[in-house]
């Protein structure tokens, strides 16, 4: 881990010459909760295909503490995930792609509770009780009627690979907007919650563009929907239909630099009277993106979690990208 984040640092303050041909993606931010990244719920990306080969390399590091309880259902995530992705998008023509999503999960007590409690405690914020339990634990556990699951013990491994096909159906300079459907298979093991033990499917609609001023403004947005599998983990009270969307807005300095905002959110996971698995989640994310050259960037990100408890308390990212 410490490597990856020394490689991505490092890149990140790279000298390098500026191009014409900026690199615009939103971030790649994942709702990293232990039961929704269970799910195909797939970050954003630019509604624009080139041809030939993209890559990005991702890395995430999400803290959790969610403890609740209603009538005879309860839930407590105390815990960190790790997740390293490779996604390989594979532009056959100008408006045809196909593209997969490879990513390792990693689940254990940690390292961060206590920076994270530190910072609650300097701005005076909640915390929902996490200052109370000991640091650095692992436990995620549901109890419901209909099931019971737990993780105690650190696990890692491959997590669900994700496969997609999209198409270009309008491109012009300020605009493009493009379809996808998507197919998560079920390659990663339910036993130590690195998959959900069930394929998904999605669609969904992505729309990408520039502000038609002088601002150096550009925006990408999406939604669609996803076709949810029977989960071991999930259980009998899952939500069949699960409703996903954002928004992100990047704002360029010059050909280096950019300030990117964005917005996640997707609806309820389970038919459940708690509020971090039955009510729609959101989470805001900020970055920075450093151009190095005329085909590589790197991002520095972080993600919250503005309805509370749907999501990670907090999400620190990172992403290197290579555009033909």
């Amino acid at each position: 881990m410490m490597y990856r984040a020394t490689l991505f640092v490092s890149c990140f303050f790279v000298a390098a010459n500026s191009s014409a041909d900026v690199i615009h993606e939103p971030l790649w931010v994942e709702n990293l909760s232990p039961m929704a990244l269970l799910v195909a719920l797939p970050s954003q990306r630019s509604a624009d295909i080139r041809e030939g080969l993209s890559v990005t390399l991702h890395s995430d590091i999400a803290t959790h503490f969610v403890s609740q309880s209603r009538s005879d259902e309860s839930v407590f995530f105390d815990g960190e995930t790790q997740r390293h992705s490779m996604a390989i998008r594979w532009g056959f023509s100008s408006a045809w792609e196909a593209s997969a999503v490879i990513p390792i999960t990693k689940h254990s007590g940690g390292f961060t509770d206590g920076y994270v409690n530190r910072w609650h405690d300097f701005f005076g914020m909640p915390d929902g009780g996490r200052s109370g339990v000991p640091e650095d634990q692992l436990r995620y556990q549901f109890d419901s009627p209909e099931l019971q699951n737990g993780l105690v013990a650190s696990s890692s491994g491959l997590a669900d690979v994700t496969f997609e096909l999209a198409y270009v159906s309008e491109r012009q300079r300020d605009l493009q907007i493009a379809y996808a459907v998507g197919y998560k298979a079920s390659t990663g093991d339910d036993s130590d919650w690195t998959g959900s033990g069930s394929s998904d499917l999605y669609g969904v609609a992505r729309f990408s563009g520039a502000h038609r001023s002088n601002l150096p403004l550009y925006w990408h947005g999406q939604l669609g929907v996803t076709k949810v599998g029977d989960s071991p983990l999930l259980g009998p009270n899952k939500e069949d239909w699960i409703l996903f969307g954002g928004l992100s807005a990047e704002w360029r300095f010059n050909d280096r630099w950019a300030l990117i905002g964005q917005i996640d959110s997707h609806s309820a996971l389970l038919d459940s009277s708690l509020d971090a698995l039955g009510k729609p989640a959101g989470m805001l994310s900020l970055g920075l993106r450093r151009q190095l050259g005329d085909r590589w960037a790197v991002d520095i990100s972080f993600a919250e979690d503005i309805v509370v408890e749907s999501a990670p308390d907090i999400i620190f990212q990172a992403s290197i990208h290579y555009r033909p």
